[in-house]
């Protein structure tokens, strides 16, 4: 009871007096790792998960509790044989069988994936995410069994409507969108699309104007001058390890990080938050947050949150020395990781703004992107985000950010690799070319799309729905 009520202290004595009575108990010692971690205990509560499924390893909520645990922590590797374990021990219970199959999904295995997957919806047709995730991986206008009863089973769900709770026809619409994409009925796929997002914008408070002043006051805030004030003396920490990789969502990202890191020295960490908690949490003078402490940096604040940044990355593998940080929102810190880190390696991601903005209107993202779920919103976040990065071209030094096309990308892979690697300053290395076989594990909305050799078809992938579209090009101030 107290568990359910998350009143987590009274709930880990509770347990600790029950395994007093009775240590070999896997459910009690499970259910004090539930309340260590509600209390912020991480590392107990693996130690009770481990210590859980010793003593019987035979109790599959105890080796999904691990394998959760240590999906959290991104250790995907690991988390792997205990959900596998939970899975097979509890065939029927579809929880299990989503999250081992969202873990073979991000570790590239697609078959097993999908087949654990499909479990999943013949257990619980509303399980979280699996539907668009299934739709997805799939090529609705195939014909083949499995996209057919995928295709009958969103339209029976569809047809339920009102009676589904929103969270669940939000990603019945968006499955139904992409669907109906892939069989050419462009005006009933922006329909779908267009009710999955005021379906889902809906549960969630958010205002774009907020988003606005933030970038506008990065911008007034890494001005001309403190560049110039700061930058090009050796400020900051010397580590040159890292790769920044930023962009708009749904502009190839995923794809360069994945092409970097299949080379043997990289890293790929991911898209890890690691600067939004760092520079979030940091404050100046008189409690100033960012970005307004920026304007009172000196030589050693540079240095050392340079040092703090390098000191809270995840080590790579031996023998790997570059590492990889791949997170979209990352384009407003360009200025501080050019003061800050003055050798790491920076490059923006760009695509056809038309075809980035509507992929980003078609996509139920697992993470918030609360920007992307009305035409306004995503076109003034957009718009933001593109005076954003217009400044850094202006104020930061030729060079510094390498702007990958994703059109050039795609149609000269070789090409564009070379220029990559070079301005990482890493030597040549063929897996660059065959990213697809790398088993790094990846979480972003392409995780299917980086499993596969280049292909072209997402390019103009906006002109079939472009009748419907004038409100979002009008609010990024595009003509057409």
């Amino acid at each position: 009871m107290a568990l359910a009520a998350e009143q987590f202290a009274d709930a880990k004595r509770c347990f600790e007096a029950a395994l007093a009575l009775e240590p070999a108990s896997a459910e009690a010692r499970t259910l004090l790792g539930r309340a260590q971690l509600g209390l912020g205990e991480r590392q107990l509560a693996e130690e009770s998960a481990r210590m859980a499924v010793e003593a019987d390893p035979r109790h599959a909520v105890s080796s999904h509790f691990l394998g959760t645990l240590l999906c959290e922590r991104e250790r995907y590797f690991e988390a792997l044989p205990w959900l596998q374990s939970a899975a097979v021990l509890a065939p029927d219970n579809a929880l299990f069988q989503r999250d081992l199959g969202v873990v073979r999904l991000f570790l590239g295995d697609l078959d097993a994936a999908r087949a654990t997957l499909k479990r999943t919806l013949e257990l619980d047709p509303a399980a979280k995410d699996i539907l668009p995730t299934l739709v997805r991986m799939t090529r609705m206008d195939s014909g083949d069994e499995d996209a057919e009863r995928l295709f009958a089973l969103i339209r029976e769900m569809a047809a339920k409507g009102d009676a589904l709770e929103p969270d669940v026809h939000a990603r019945v619409l968006f499955s139904l969108g992409k669907a109906l994409e892939d069989r050419g009925d462009y005006d009933a796929a922006f329909d779908a699309y267009a009710r999955g997002n005021a379906m889902h914008r809906a549960t969630f408070a958010y205002d774009v104007a907020t988003d606005e002043a933030r970038l506008a006051a990065v911008e007034r805030a890494f001005n001309a001058d403190l560049l110039s004030r700061l930058g090009g003396k050796g400020f900051g920490a010397a580590g040159d390890r890292m790769i920044f990789i930023v962009g708009m969502p749904r502009s190839g990202t995923t794809l360069v990080e994945q092409i970097i890191s299949a080379h043997a020295d990289v890293h790929g960490a991911g898209e890890l938050d690691l600067l939004q908690h760092l520079v979030g949490e940091a404050t100046g003078p008189g409690g100033s947050r960012f970005p307004d402490w920026a304007t009172s940096m000196n030589e050693t604040d540079l240095r050392v949150i340079g040092q703090t940044i390098l000191d809270h990355m995840p080590p790579g593998l031996p023998g790997q020395s570059r590492q990889t940080l791949k997170r979209l929102e990352n384009f407003e810190y360009l200025g501080l990781l050019h003061l800050c880190l003055p050798n790491a390696t920076l490059i923006h991601c760009r695509r056809d703004a038309r075809d980035s903005c509507f992929s980003s209107f078609a996509t139920l993202f697992l993470e918030k992107q609360h920007f992307s779920y009305t035409m306004e919103e995503l076109g003034r976040y957009w718009r933001a985000y593109d005076g954003l990065m217009a400044h850094w071209s202006r104020v930061l030094p030729i060079g510094r950010v390498l702007e990958v096309s994703y059109e050039g990308l795609v149609a000269d892979l070789e090409g564009w690799t070379r220029r990559i690697l070079a301005h990482c300053r890493l030597d040549w290395d063929d897996a660059c070319l065959r990213y697809y076989e790398s088993k790094r594990p990846v979480r972003s909305a392409s995780f299917a799309q980086v499993r596969e050799p280049i292909f072209t078809t997402s390019i103009g992938r906006w002109r079939p729905f472009a009748s419907h579209l004038a409100p979002l090009f009008e609010a990024m101030g595009l003509k057409d």
